[in-house]
């Protein structure tokens, strides 16, 4: 199918290849029905629509910070207007932002397309990591897109089992996140606490730090709901929410969306605490652009811990700007358009950022070629491709973490959000109490014992889906019961003690 705006005559500038020279026809006919055969071609035949006096829209949901709509959008524009028949758009972004998180505008779309289930008048969902669009596919809301054979060529299924692109290409990830231990360590120091020395994800439950770690809410924020995923198919089930749990109790408190809990660490009203990557490199990039001040922040990769995800894009059902979503979703595949935003520092080569380091990791390899990209045009200061830079990779299932998102989600806020005075008290007490020096403390171990085991969870995983609101609010006030039970009861026993 020829798209809108076919290539013009090589020898006739301004001519699109469906106006025929009207010379010899003019001659024999009124002037005005010598003008007016051009302009009805013009209207009538498809492909003969220049783009030069065209204003062309698409409208998009994403979760993306101003800096990375402003870069894209600009660079977006500039890509276009180097293909055929697009040289003269000017392109128009209308970004939706609906003030929250990949769960927040899940619910938003969903609410959308009840209303309205053939199209909702927008194109495009932009970010928010794989979990949205892996319910938007099985709730048949994607329109599938599939790369050209160079892009194909030069992006990778997967990395270490997780999937760079769905299969089937109904969403591709145009990004790498990875989630980091973010430390601040004026604040470390500050704290007397030194000695502490994160390496691990399990650290962030190190009693030392009980009060100084900050975290995130999973039913908020995809990202957060990664990390805690990521933290139970570490560990195992039974240690990994035992883990959770403890991270809970170190808690000072939750922060509705995943840059908060980066913005606690940066101005220091916590030591650490689980970030994205790209928050992180993103702080330290401001940081370092201040030369008086020397570096106090620094992200932590945990060795063996590491878990790569794509942040995707992908077309919505009914997009009313089909043919220019799928060219957006292809400028962000490129190597010469979204690759080298996301991956090099402003004004070091086409197709680079104008103003802002975007600071996020690119899907394609060949993006950290030193040859090709040197160390010097590059924002970001690891190579997630190279095992020797971040570690071993965790064998990621997302099909796992898809299967048990709303128990973990419910649970986690059950039993460690809603009742963190509670657990936090609990976890105070036991300390307190503990004789200096025991290790093995059954009141802790009863503490922070997992809720229920893990076959228990995925089986009330159904009831706790959207559509069952009567199951899933019996079932939250019964965690919230037991929840509060057992902290209560341990606080006056170690009080006791």
């Amino acid at each position: 199918m020829r798209r809108a705006g076919a290539a013009r005559d090589a020898g006739s500038p301004g001519r699109t290849r469906c106006e025929k020279p009207m010379r010899s026809a003019c001659l024999d006919m009124p002037c005005c029905l010598a003008w007016a055969i051009p302009s009805l071609c013009l209207v009538l035949l498809p492909g003969c629509v220049p783009r030069d006096a065209q204003s062309e829209r698409l409208v998009i949901i994403s979760p993306h910070r101003e800096e990375i709509r402003q870069e894209v959008a600009e660079g977006f524009r500039a890509w276009l207007r180097q293909r055929p028949g697009w040289e003269n758009s000017d392109v128009k972004i209308e970004w939706r932002d609906i003030g929250g998180g990949s769960s927040q505008m899940l619910r938003y779309l969903d609410t959308l397309y009840r209303i309205s289930p053939d199209g909702v008048g927008i194109d495009l969902l932009f970010g928010g990591g794989t979990d949205p669009y892996l319910t938007l596919k099985d709730n048949g809301r994607l329109e599938q897109w599939k790369m050209p054979p160079e892009l194909r060529e030069k992006i990778p299924q997967n990395i270490s089992g997780v999937d760079l692109y769905d299969p089937d290409e109904y969403w591709h990830g145009v990004m790498l996140s990875s989630l980091v231990i973010f430390l601040n360590r004026e604040a470390r120091e500050l704290l007397d606490l030194k000695t502490w020395k994160p390496e691990r994800w399990k650290d962030l439950g190190d009693p030392r730090v009980q009060g100084h770690v900050t975290a995130g809410d999973p039913r908020m924020s995809g990202s957060v709901r990664l990390l805690y995923d990521l933290i139970l198919q570490t560990y195992g089930w039974d240690e990994g929410f035992s883990q959770l749990m403890r991270l809970g109790a170190n808690a000072r408190g939750f922060a509705r969306f995943s840059d908060s809990v980066t913005k606690d660490v940066v101005f220091g009203r916590a030591v650490a605490g689980g970030s994205l990557d790209s928050y992180a490199f993103s702080a330290m990039t401001r940081e370092q652009a201040r030369p008086w001040h020397l570096p106090q922040l620094e992200a932590v990769f945990p060795r063996g811990e590491t878990l790569l995800n794509p942040d995707s894009i992908g077309i919505l059902k009914g997009a009313p700007h089909r043919e220019l979503a799928e060219l957006f979703v292809e400028y962000n595949l490129s190597e010469e358009g979204g690759q080298r935003l996301w991956m090099l520092k402003p004004r070091t080569l086409p197709g680079s950022p104008r103003q802002y380091s975007i600071c996020r990791l690119s899907v394609m390899p060949r993006l950290y070629d030193a040859t090709l990209y040197p160390e010097g045009v590059r924002s970001v200061p690891i190579n997630p491709f190279d095992e020797a830079q971040v570690g071993r990779l965790v064998k990621f299932s997302n099909r796992l973490a898809d299967s048990r998102r709303f128990v973990m989600s419910d649970l986690f806020g059950a039993w460690i959000v809603d009742t963190h005075d509670e657990l936090s008290a609990a976890w105070q007490a036991v300390l307190r109490s503990r004789p200096r020096g025991k290790q093995d403390d059954p009141l802790e171990a009863r503490l922070f014992a997992p809720p229920c085991t893990e076959s228990e969870a995925l089986a009330r995983n159904p009831w706790l889906r959207p559509g069952r609101p009567v199951e899933r609010a019996q079932q939250l006030t019964a965690w919230l019961e037991e929840a509060r039970t057992r902290y209560r009861s341990i606080r006056a026993e170690a009080e006791s003690r």
